[in-house]
């Protein structure tokens, strides 16, 4: 059971970064689907700087690519007012395309070249040695990064001012303006902090779980994402355990195929996506309603 506890922690951790992207893009009323291909491009900045330099180099590295990239696609969706559906998706396709190409250019004179070697991780004390649960206080710092983000976004969204003005955005764009409130600027800083959360999650991937890069190594984690913030109701704390959900079920499968149990690999692989329309179909109308703006261009009176 503690393999599966480990295994379901370090599989949830990526999702929950992608979710917490999702989520404040979401509550500042833009629609980030290209969440995707940010976890993609921070996997890949992770891994090519990282097997250079160290794996703390390549983190960097990944999160400020990932804030470069939601502030760059984030100016074409709010100010160009272009598609946001559009633009993050074409936006996934050229980051898969350009990865992929430039995986094959540099591990082609050495195979090695995107290989950070293996992860490390931080146990906590005696904490890591409790029995059964022991294996969640034994990850990599990525991971301890992202369980603290949960409380921290909770409390920023929630509680403070920037959070009520970026759920403004997200509700009633024009009455936001109407206050004060610069829609265009907090929506692109929302994008902005959107792309590094993401870009944490791709880099995660790589740094604190498989150890090298691979061709579409996030294998669709950001769509999943998408499905964990509305069934957490747009909500930090809800993501955390429909993240933990999702990867103790993902975990469940791997090992009941190291028990001998004969489960076809292609079922494996598609476990995620199985748990995600099943989650849908359960909840059905109880999952939680997207902020009234989420994905419209911005069109406020003069």
């Amino acid at each position: 059971m503690e393999t599966v506890i480990e295994s379901a922690s370090i599989a949830s951790i990526p999702l929950l970064l992608g979710a917490l992207a999702v989520l404040i893009a979401s509550r500042a009323g833009v629609l980030n689907i290209g969440v995707e291909g940010m976890m993609l491009l921070g996997a890949f900045f992770a891994a090519w700087v990282g097997a250079v330099t160290a794996p703390t180099a390549g983190f960097a590295v990944a999160v400020v690519a990932g804030g470069v990239a939601g502030i760059a696609i984030g100016w074409v969706m709010i100010v160009m007012r272009a598609d946001q559906v559009v633009v993050g998706v074409a936006f996934n396709i050229l980051v898969l395309g350009l990865t992929t190409y430039a995986f094959e250019v540099i591990t082609r004179s050495s195979p090695k070249a995107l290989d950070v070697g293996q992860p490390s991780t931080q146990g906590l004390s005696v904490l890591a040695d409790i029995p059964w649960i022991g294996p969640i206080f034994d990850l990599n710092w990525i991971g301890y990064l992202a369980f603290a983000l949960v409380p921290v976004v909770a409390y920023v969204v929630f509680r403070t001012g920037l959070g009520a003005r970026l759920r403004a955005c997200g509700e009633y764009a024009e009455g936001a303006r109407a206050v004060g409130i610069n829609v265009i600027r907090v929506r692109l800083l929302a994008m902005g902090l959107s792309g590094m959360l993401a870009a944490a999650g791709g880099s995660f991937l790589v740094l604190g779980d498989v150890g090298v890069f691979r061709r579409n190594i996030t294998g669709g984690r950001g769509y999943i994402a998408f499905v964990i913030v509305i069934l957490a109701r747009y909500r930090p704390v809800g993501a955390l355990v429909a993240s933990l959900a999702f990867g103790f079920a993902q975990a469940l499968t791997f090992y009941l195929q190291l028990k001998g149990i004969d489960i076809p690999s292609q079922f494996v692989l598609a476990t995620p996506y199985v748990v995600t329309l099943l989650a849908i179909v359960v909840l059905g109308r109880r999952i939680g309603r997207p902020p009234a703006e989420e994905g419209r261009p911005l069109q406020l009176s003069r």
